[in-house]
Formats: C-alpha cells, sequence, structure tokens
C-alpha cells in the first residue's frame, strides 16, 4: 500500500490514479484506519466516487459469479438502440 497522503490533505479532491489504488485497497480490506476513515468519508460526500466503487464492486461480483463462462451485459434497451441505429442508417443510404 502506498502513502495516500494527497488524498487524506483534501477529502473532496481524488485523482483518478488515486481512485483506483484507494478503491481496490479498500475493497480488499487494506486501508489503516485513518485511510478508511477518510475514503469512507468522501464517499458520503462524492456521489460520482460513491458510483464508481459500487461498479467496481458490481464488476467482481459478475466476474466471480461467471465461474469460467461468458457474461454479456446488454443495456435492457439494446433491441431498441439497434433497431433506430438500423433505420438511421437506411435513412442516410
Amino acid at each position: 500500500m502506498t502513502d495516500h497522503q494527497d488524498f487524506v490533505a483534501n477529502k473532496l479532491q481524488l485523482h483518478r490514479a488515486d481512485a483506483v489504488e484507494l478503491v481496490t485497497d479498500y475493497l480488499d480490506n487494506e486501508l489503516n484506519a485513518y485511510d478508511l476513515s477518510a475514503f469512507e468519508a468522501h464517499l458520503a460526500q462524492c456521489e460520482g466516487c460513491t458510483v464508481f466503487v459500487d461498479q467496481i464492486k458490481m464488476t467482481v461480483t459478475l466476474t466471480r459469479s461467471a465461474n469460467g463462462e461468458e457474461v454479456e451485459i446488454l443495456p435492457r434497451n439494446f433491441a431498441d438502440l439497434v433497431a433506430m441505429l438500423k433505420e438511421r442508417a437506411n435513412r442516410q443510404a
């Protein structure tokens, strides 16, 4: 684990590279008590980081549940999107 002084000094500013490292450490329960408290305080105030952490958690869950099987994730409206794009392409042709 690296020194997270830049993060701790400013709880509301988190650089992308720091976020990735902190989230990994957070999910692996490797943050010390001080950094854990600061990170969770930041999550409580930052919707973007909260969404990012939730996305990583979902990715880990899906990866673990795949058990070597291929997992296909499509938006609910995928068929509508494909139809719209085909229609648009036909109009432009």
